[in-house]
Formats: structure tokens, C-alpha cells, sequence
């Protein structure tokens, strides 16, 4: 903000001549809710007077009090940064600094050493040095860190470290209107609220055994700092709000896993990851954590939006915000995907019913890997996915040779704990039996998703198809029909868990249909 329109006590602390040790400069750095001065070795943090539904800094007796509380809560990680509250007292015609029980006080700030911002994770990543020694200082960190905290127990304590996740999201709906796409709030609130059904019984467990504890709460990349030959430390916990730190340790965790994540950097999140688990914390399995780190992206894109909203003077500043309010919707997305655990979705169907386009668009929301027959039979033929291939791809060895070579890809990522949308028309039973052939060991109830349309429908979407010559597809009327008289109805396990799907229905209401579905179940 220009210093012109700065209140008279911020104007006061930008001239260096307000500090007794005498700094050469003052930079100011302004959040949503504070002020930070930082003035030669030391720094200042002031509370903006402001009050929000989730923060009250509307008095100075207030704002005094959240000082205390900050150095306090801060010290657990941050021992050598936080030093003491400091008041603000008038002094002649302007302000001056003094002890924090002077009675002439009109407002209080922190006062702090200065952080090594060039060493957090998130500098350490946009410099391009960020390895794993530096992650695992930090997961280190964090293990002790809580099981050291204070337990929160009660009858309560699991439901008050829960409804924020509601209030977040009822938030984003109202804030991120006109930005980010309202039905996939929708879609979040749903799986929110089927997950904490489905899980209610663990989680209730995690907090009788003490896993609830009094965190940090804001676990950002560019609050984690790993100096040079010295200790590595946390700062700027939540000090506002009790129950943004009340909370599970997966939960606090998750919030670093989804920063790391959203840097690109899904390798340090996963050595962050197995260096708690090593070190002692325990956060539950990985269904938990991306449970959580999906709320948590959920969050930042809440503040996005509200940061967007601030930004109205500034189309440029303002257009980044939206875009990061829709980048970090997607990126919850693709962690509550994760939360419904490791497992193999099949998309199958007629040719021209829709499969394919369902499976790409859901792989990109969720960040599976897609298996296609088409690309599997193009690439053992030596084809471009666009080239034509001939009969000979298309007898009953050659088809069945398919079906398991896909079944063995499947299995490979299915080893490896990553999840799979397996896309082919599985309209053969024979075709079925080959493909759980090549999963072999892996073999496992697939949630099925079968793609329906009429025969109509199917006959015109492959003409066109094959008149605009892009898809790897060679399925032309000819073969659909063949296909609608030579169907082998699904039984079995592959019944056992299967949505059948109209698709001529818009994408988008396609893809909260089989969401729907997996979360129900």
C-alpha cells in the first residue's frame, strides 16, 4: 500500500529513526492481517485492527493479548526467532517503543530476528536446490514437534478439529462465485462429507489415542527454513484461532505434503512423508493424509479467491490470484482422488460410447494413469495412435493379447501403490478373463464404469470419429454394430461394483456421477 494511506503508527515505523538499534533502512512486507517491519537485523510484526469470522484483533487489549499468545505458541519451533512483545506508547507527536506492561500502551508488535527467507523450501525450490536432506530436517522436525505437543482430548475435540472443513468450503462457494467452478466445490463438499462418514470410526480412534494435539496450523513451504550449519525451524503458527491447530498431526502434516505438491515436487512430499513415519509420527495411512492435504489446497483456494476480491485495482494481480484459486481447486481434487485409495477404475463400454473421453478427463482430474487398448494395440503393431491399422489387429489372439498386455501395465502401477483408469471396451468376456490374466497377482474387484448410449448415438459418433481421423480408434459402424450383437453381459466381480453410465449427458455431470458413485461406496 503507498505510505499515503497507511495509518499515522505504520507511516511512524517505516522511518528508521523509530528503532533504538538504529537500522540504516525499514522494509515493510503487508499480509491480510498484519504488518512486518523489518529493520536491520530485527523485525516488528503489527496487527492490522481488523476483525474477521475467524479472527479478532479489534482492540489494542486484544491484539496485545494475540502478541503474547504468538511468542509463546511460536517458541515450540522457532525458539531463537521469537523475542518478546514489545508495546507502542506516544512519545512527544508521535510513537515510540517501550516495554510490553507499559501502562502508556496503544498497541503492541512482535519483535523478532530475521528469517533466513532465502533457506525455506519454497526458496530453496525456486532457486533449484531443494534436495532431500533439507526435507527430511524438516520431517524430522515435525515428528518431534508433535509428539511433544499438547493433547487436545474431550468428547469434542474430534468434531471442533473437523468444522473447519465444512466452514472452508461454504466459504470458497461464496468467495470464489464468478471464479472457480462452483459445481466442483459442489463435488468437494460431497467428498468431504462421505469420507468423514466412511472414516468416522478411525478418526475417532486417532483421537482417543492422542493424536488430536495443538499444532502449528499454517505449514507452508516458505515457513519451513533449513539454515546453513544451524538448526532448521518453523515459524508463523496460527495463534488467532485455537481450532486451526487443534487438530491430527496427518492433518498438520498435510499441509506441508500439499505445498510441496503444489510446487511440483510430489518426491519431497513423499520423503517428507517417510521421514515423520520414520522419525516416530504416526499419520495414519495415505488415504488420510491426502484426505486432509486436499482440504488444505481447498483453503489456500479460499484465500485466493479473497485475495482476488482485494485485488480489483489491479486486473493483472487479480487475474494470477483467480488462476491460482482454480489451479489449487484441481489440486484438491487430484488428493481426494488419492484419498479413495490406491485401486483400478475401469471404464469400458461400446466403441463410440464415450469411454475414452471419460477416462482422459478423469485421469487429468485425478492425476491416474490412463491405459488405453487403442494406444496398447497401436504401439505392439509399431502405429502412430492416429494410423489405421488393418484386420490383422483385430483377430481373437491378437485382441486377447491386448487385453493382457493393458492387464500387466495395470499391475505394474497397481505394484507401486499408484491407481489406474483402464480404458477398453471389455465387451468379451473372453477379453476380461485375459486382461485379470496379466494382472495375476495383482488381480482385485475393479470399480467398473460402463459407458452407454443408443445405438444411434454410437452409429453417428463413430462416423464422425472416423471422418475427423484423430482418434486411435479404428471402430467405425460396421464394428459397432458387430460389437451391440456379440456383447457379454458383465457378471461377477466385475458386477460387483459397477455404475452403468448414459453418456449422452454433459461431461461434466458424467464425471460428478461416477464421483458420486465411488465416494457412496
Amino acid at each position: 500500500m503507498p505510505v499515503a494511506v497507511h495509518p499515522p503508527l505504520v507511516v511512524a515505523m517505516l522511518d528508521p529513526a523509530f528503532y533504538p538499534h538504529g537500522p540504516d533502512s525499514v522494509d515493510l512486507r503487508e499480509t491480510h492481517i498484519s504488518w512486518v517491519f523489518r529493520a536491520g537485523e530485527l523485525a516488528y510484526k503489527l496487527k492490522k485492527p481488523i476483525v474477521l469470522p475467524f479472527l479478532d484483533y479489534g482492540t489494542a487489549a486484544r491484539r496485545g493479548e494475540m502478541c503474547k499468545e504468538e511468542v509463546l505458541l511460536n517458541r515450540r519451533l522457532a525458539p531463537r526467532l521469537y523475542r518478546r512483545v514489545v508495546s507502542i506508547v506516544p512519545r512527544g507527536d508521535g510513537y515510540a517503543l517501550a516495554d510490553a506492561d507499559d501502562p502508556a500502551a496503544v498497541d503492541y508488535a512482535v519483535e523478532m530476528g530475521v528469517v533466513d527467507e532465502d533457506r525455506s523450501l519454497q526458496a530453496l525450490h525456486e532457486e533449484g536446490i531443494l534436495s532431500s536432506s533439507d526435507v527430511e530436517a524438516i520431517g524430522h522436525l515435525l515428528a518431534q514437534f508433535h509428539q511433544d505437543a499438547r493433547v487436545v482430548r474431550g468428547p469434542e475435540a474430534l468434531g471442533a478439529s473437523l468444522e473447519p472443513l465444512a466452514e472452508n468450503l461454504a466459504t470458497l462457494r461464496e468467495a470464489g462465485d464468478g471464479i472457480v467452478d462452483l459445481d466442483r466445490v459442489r463435488a468437494a463438499a460431497e467428498f468431504t462429507d462421505a469420507f468423514l462418514v466412511h472414516r468416522r470410526e478411525g478418526l475417532e480412534r486417532r483421537a482417543a489415542a492422542g493424536f488430536i494435539r495443538d499444532g502449528h496450523g499454517d505449514l507452508r513451504a516458505e515457513h519451513a527454513i533449513v539454515p546453513f550449519a544451524a538448526a532448521p525451524y518453523i515459524y508463523d503458527c496460527v495463534e488467532f484461532d485455537p481450532r486451526l491447530r487443534e487438530i491430527d498431526v496427518a492433518c498438520d502434516l498435510a499441509f506441508l505434503v500439499m505445498d510441496l505438491e503444489r510446487l511440483g515436487r510430489p518426491e519431497c512430499a513423499r520423503d517428507l512423508i517417510v521421514t515423520y513415519r520414520w522419525a516416530g509420527g504416526d499419520p495414519d495411512g495415505d488415504a488420510l493424509i491426502s484426505f486432509f492435504a486436499a482440504y488444505r489446497a481447498w483453503v489456500r483456494a479460499t484465500v485466493a479467491c479473497e485475495r482476488a476480491a482485494e485485488q480489483a485495482d489491479d486486473p493483472e494481480a487479480r487475474a494470477a490470484s483467480e488462476q491460482e484459486a482454480r489451479d489449487l481447486l484441481d489440486l484438491g481434487h487430484r488428493f481426494a482422488w488419492r484419498a479413495r485409495g490406491p485401486g483400478l477404475l475401469v471404464i469400458c463400454g461400446l466403441a463410440a460410447s464415450g469411454k475414452t473421453t471419460l477416462a482422459e478427463r478423469l485421469a487429468a482430474l485425478s492425476g491416474r494413469t490412463h491405459l488405453s487398448s487403442d494406444l496398447v494395440r497401436k504401439h505392439f503393431a509399431g502405429l502412430d495412435p492416429t494410423e489405421r491399422g488393418g484386420p490383422d489387429l483385430y483377430t481373437p489372439a491378437a485382441r486377447e493379447e491386448v487385453y493382457r498386455e493393458l492387464g500387466r501395465e495395470a499391475a505394474t502401477r497397481l505394484r507401486r501403490r499408484e491407481s489406474v483408469v483402464v480404458d477398453a471396451t471389455f465387451h468379451r468376456e473372453v477379453e476380461r478373463f485375459a486382461f485379470e490374466d496379466g494382472l495375476g497377482d495383482e488381480l482385485c474387484v475393479p470399480t467398473v464404469i460402463e459407458c452407454t448410449a443408443s445405438p444411434g448415438l454410437l452409429m453417428r459418433r463413430a462416423e464422425e470419429r472416423l471422418e475427423a481421423g484423430h482418434s486411435p480408434s479404428d471402430a467405425g459402424p460396421t464394428v459397432v454394430l458387430h460389437q451391440v450383437g456379440e456383447r457379454d453381459p458383465l457378471e461377477g466381480r466385475w458386477a460387483r461394483r459397477r455404475l452403468e453410465l448414459r453418456t449422452d449427458i454433459p461431461l461434466d455431470l458424467q464425471v460428478a456421477e461416477v464421483e458420486c458413485f465411488i465416494d457412496r461406496r
